[in-house]
């Protein structure tokens, strides 16, 4: 007997050695797949070897993106100081103590900005936006703390946009995923409405910027409305399905962060989405275009504010009908390759591991209802957007970057393009890319005049001709802080360059653009 249980202590000894093990090397196996899918594997790019003017700068015979954004003012003089404007006006003598950067033929802007991004832990990312002209760029998800300190260097001067940090995203689900999440993440699920209140006093002792809504359940969603007036923290992000537009202007959400949630709600208006896909599409695009203009009307009477993210639905169409063409149409050698390739708790980019993809869809019929499906969906977002700028919503421009097949920087272009390939002006989209966003944000940008944080682009051609040309920059200026387009060049050059050191993939068959 003596020998049993001499046995069974050895025997539960190891046992319990075994899960202890097993236990450390699952823990590890996660928080690495966790690093890969963050981004965080790939080096950082040194940002000290890009020379950048600063101090006093005297941009000259330029042409100025007037302050109302309606017109271009030829032939002015722009003077910096440090990280602010001092002068903008007609041409006057220049100081010797100031760089002259000629801006004969030239046009400028205000320093554009993305109000919905994605980094994960990509900080090369953050250059990837100023080489785009990003200036400023908004963060809706959040990494234990990781974006505040991110937000807190580009203030002390680091060469990186200047961001604004939403806890979140914030919600109740009970899926697996979600717990995975909730425990990997940086904030856990908000399932008790106390600890959801005690959780905003702490974010905002933190210094968020505000609060993303994601996929609450009504009571946590109301308990998050109620501690954002009481600790006076914005609440933005998603409307969540177990709310409805009653219940968002009975809130305290004062932004949309994608114009689909609007359109979504009125698929639940309208019955819930088995009822529209695919055989009622015609009647729910006719009760979105009957109350699309009351609904923006209300919306801008409330004052919220709606980030676009318009161009992410073509874009989720084509990678899933045919992904490897739509990989080939983007700027792929510059996506961190730990986003790209992705992870078992994250999908990737590429063919296999992407998640718009269904490769299973091979039947001609089922690839028609898929096509009937995108269009029905990108028209109902595109009728919206429109109802929203024909009505005078304050829109700003977010473009989802980091999800899949969205190249941060390069997509914020696309997302302009898209605004105006539906119709609207140019005015409208910029007042969207820069004064509205700076707004939003509360961010002493978005026009250029006296006192503005010199947040700046040079281009080469009129965005009010033609917003494609806010793709043809000549300079970057980041708090006062000047890239010529040779700068500009060698910071793609280095990302794209640290991307290749750590790819477990190869992605030559997509860079035949």
């Amino acid at each position: 007997m003596k020998k049993v249980l001499s046995f069974f202590k050895w025997f539960l000894g190891i046992a319990f050695v075994l899960i202890i093990l097993l236990a450390g090397l699952a823990w590890w196996y996660i928080k690495s797949e966790e690093k890969q899918l963050s981004g965080e594997n790939t080096a950082l790019v040194d940002t000290s070897q890009f020379t950048t003017q600063f101090g006093k700068i005297a941009i000259t015979n330029i042409g100025v993106l007037s302050a109302d954004q309606d017109s271009i003012l030829p032939n002015r003089t722009v003077l910096i100081n440090n990280e602010l404007i001092e002068y903008v006006g007609e041409s006057k003598s220049i100081p010797n103590s100031y760089n002259i950067i000629d801006g004969q033929g030239k046009y400028l802007i205000p320093g554009l900005i993305d109000t919905h991004i994605h980094p994960y832990r990509s900080k090369n990312d953050l250059l990837l936006f100023l080489a785009n002209g990003v200036t400023q760029v908004a963060t809706m998800s959040s990494w234990r703390g990781l974006y505040l300190e991110w937000r807190d260097e580009a203030k002390k001067g680091a060469l990186m946009p200047q961001i604004f940090v939403a806890a979140g995203p914030m919600n109740s689900a009970s899926d697996f995923r979600s717990k995975v999440y909730g425990l990997l993440g940086p904030i856990p699920i908000f399932n008790d409405t106390a600890i959801t209140k005690k959780t905003i006093a702490e974010f905002k002792d933190s210094g968020y910027d505000a609060l993303k809504a994601y996929s609450l359940d009504r009571d946590n969603y109301f308990a998050v409305s109620q501690a954002s007036k009481k600790y006076n923290i914005p609440m933005v992000g998603h409307l969540t399905p177990a709310v409805t537009l009653e219940d968002l202007f009975n809130s305290n959400q004062s932004q949309i962060a994608h114009v689909e949630e609007i359109t979504k709600a009125m698929e639940r208006e309208f019955g819930g989405r088995s009822k529209i896909y695919y055989n009622n599409t015609e009647d729910y695009i006719s009760f979105l275009k009957q109350h699309a203009d009351s609904l923006a009307k209300r919306i801008k009477d409330k004052n919220i504010t709606i980030s676009t993210t318009v161009n992410v639905y073509p874009r989720a169409k084509q990678q899933d009908l045919d992904l490897p063409s739509y990989l080939k149409s983007i700027q792929l050698e510059y996506v961190n390759p730990g986003i790209l390739e992705g992870s078992i708790f994250n999908p990737g980019w590429l063919p296999g591991s992407n998640r718009y993809e269904d490769t299973k869809n091979t039947d001609p019929e089922g690839i028609k209802k898929a096509e009937i499906y995108w269009n029905t969906y990108i028209e109902a977002v595109n009728i919206m957007t429109l109802a929203f700028a024909r009505n005078g919503v304050t829109l700003t421009v977010g473009t989802d970057a980091g999800n899949p097949g969205i190249v941060p920087g390069f997509s914020l272009h696309d997302e302009l393009e898209h605004l105006a390939d539906i119709g609207i002006n140019p005015k409208y989209i910029l007042d969207a890319a820069t004064k509205n966003s700076a707004d939003w944000m509360g961010s002493n940008t978005g026009i250029i005049q006296k006192g503005k944080v010199a947040n700046l682009v040079i281009l080469n051609a009129n965005p009010l001709e033609n917003i494609s040309n806010t793709r043809n920059i000549f300079g970057v200026m980041v708090r006062g802080k000047y890239l010529d387009k040779t700068q500009l060049d060698e910071i793609l050059k280095s990302v794209s360059e640290a991307n290749n050191q750590s790819r477990k993939i190869g992605i030559e068959e997509y860079l035949s653009r």
